[in-house]
């Protein structure tokens, strides 16, 4: 009886283990993408259009509207408790094509 109670332990725990590392993730990254469109630097380096794209890079995100691009480095910051880590943005320079 004690080894089906550990066996159906062990069982649940590794079926529910990836799916909430999953909902963690991301809850996270949508907490991030969220704080950058928020930005009010990202808004102005595209020059109030509207964003085309979104573009996850190594260090955190490309956003393009039609004529404006700019980089957003994610910085993460390791939490002293379990929860959410927290982050700051780094709003690049928005580059727009000449002429604009």
């Amino acid at each position: 009886m004690l080894t089906r109670c550990i066996a159906l332990a062990l069982f649940t725990s590794l079926v529910t283990s990836p799916a909430s590392a999953a909902l963690a993730g991301y809850y996270d990254s949508a907490r991030v993408l969220h704080a950058v469109l928020g930005h009010d630097d990202v808004a102005d380096a595209l020059r109030q259009q509207p964003i085309a794209t979104i573009t996850q890079t190594e260090d955190g995100y490309r956003l393009e509207s039609r004529d404006c691009a700019v980089e957003v480095v994610v910085h993460r910051e390791a939490g002293s408790q379990p929860g959410p880590g927290s982050f700051r943005l780094d709003v690049g320079q928005g580059k727009c094509a000449a002429g604009d």
